[in-house]
């Protein structure tokens, strides 16, 4: 973002919203309360609890440049984010994923994350997409008025999540909030979802949802309808949605054809999180069969296909890797991160629910347009670097199924 569109965001696009929206807007809600906070107090909301199992996640195996490891622990003084750091290497955790569907009478909702308001004007926080303390220069909780709401009759379903535009976060929070409607018995008449991107159209499509029954979410949207639905909204991959996401948007393809492809993904015209020499790294992936793919040329149902079809993944960390979630129990999996990121476990976990044969190869990172550490919150990102000829091998014993020793002793957890 450029200084002075950074500046006209956050600085004078609130400025330029107060002013419009001061005569016939509505005041922007300050206080907030939980779906079930609010239906203890009002006969306008009814929830539903959806309880599901807890699970334990196993230590990851790791592989690759395993002296970055050491050397970017070294950088990191504070024990608690030293912890932090070995916590995410690993991959270990325990999912709760208890959720719930709340419907409101009367209810509004605002914004292309989903803020959902109240007839007496409370946000309600926990099935809500942002929060007023969120710096995102679009938030319309930062402001004093809210565009006068546009009325819908029937009822209205949420479907979006914190960062739509974001095709993991699409994918992984917005979309299963679907199968907790239907899991609630709800048939929604319209459902609130951005559109905006084509991965966004496809996949709603895809989920059997027409665009006419879309009501479009966006940064100034204001609706209220006679019943809101919103379910609970967390960021984290279960299984729950996993096994929702493979089995909804796989129907129709040939189970019975065994998987072959050997797929390496390739980021080289994407902004960030680059393999630098991702050339040199195909020409060694060749022979063993690999066919390199730039999947934001693909379509959603092209994707889908492709990855249910793999038979190995190999891609630098990035959001393309969500695909995996429609890959075949069995697959192996490869992805490359830089050290700088290890703690963004999301891929693993979602191997981990697909019962796929994943490895987290570690690369050097590259100081050079995009690089960042910091140490305090032992986190940060990098552009890539492995070497061609001991990344070929190591996919190649991966291939052969012969066991690779883990740099990283797996703990219980």
């Amino acid at each position: 973002m450029s200084k002075i569109t950074g500046y006209w965001k956050r600085h004078l696009r609130p400025l330029f919203f107060n002013a419009v929206r001061r005569f016939g807007g509505v005041p922007v809600p300050r206080e907030s309360t939980t779906a079930a906070d609010y239906e203890d107090r009002s006969r306008a909301c009814v929830v539903t609890e959806l309880p599901h199992a807890h699970e334990a996640i196993p230590p990851r195996l790791v592989v690759g440049h395993v002296d970055e490891l050491e050397n970017t622990k070294a950088l990191i003084p504070d024990p608690l984010a030293y912890a932090r750091y070995e916590r995410g290497l690993l991959g270990a955790d325990l999912h709760r994923s208890d959720e719930c569907v709340a419907v409101i009478d009367g209810g509004r909702v605002t914004h292309d994350a989903g803020v959902v308001i109240t007839p007496d004007s409370c946000i309600v926080a926990d099935v809500s997409g942002l929060a007023a303390d969120s710096d995102l220069p679009t938030n319309p909780l930062r402001l004093r008025f809210l565009a006068p709401p546009r009325r819908r009759t029937g009822s209205v379903a949420i479907v979006t999540c914190t960062m739509p535009y974001n095709y993991y976060h699409w994918l992984i929070e917005a979309l299963p909030r679907l199968a907790l409607y239907e899991r609630a018995g709800i048939r929604a008449d319209r459902f609130y979802a951005p559109v905006d991107d084509k991965f966004q159209r496809q996949s709603l499509r895809l989920l059997g949802i027409d665009p006419g029954r879309v009501e479009p979410a966006t940064a100034n949207r204001h609706v209220v309808a006679d019943t809101l639905v919103a379910s609970s909204l967390r960021r984290d991959a279960t299984r729950w949605k996993t096994d929702f996401l493979h089995h909804r948007l796989t129907r129709g393809l040939d189970a019975a054809s065994a998987p072959s492809l050997r797929v390496f993904v390739s980021r080289r015209h994407r902004g960030k999180r680059t393999l630098t020499n991702d050339d040199a790294v195909f020409r060694a992936l060749k022979p063993l069969g690999f066919r390199r793919f730039d999947l934001e040329s693909l379509s959603v149902a092209e994707q889908i296909r492709l990855f249910f079809d793999a038979a190995c993944v190999v891609a630098p960390h990035g959001a393309g890797l969500t695909n995996i979630v429609f890959c075949r129990p069995g697959t192996k999996v490869v992805e490359i991160n830089t050290p700088y990121r290890i703690n963004v476990t999301c891929f693993y976990w979602i191997a981990h629910y697909r019962r796929l044969d994943y490895r987290l190869h570690v690369a050097r990172p590259v100081r050079d347009r995009f690089f960042h550490f910091d140490p305090a919150s032992a986190g940060g990102d990098s552009d890539l670097w492995v070497d061609p000829e001991e990344f070929a091998a190591s996919v190649a014993a991966v291939l052969e199924a012969v066991p690779v020793r883990p740099a990283v002793v797996r703990r219980a957890a």
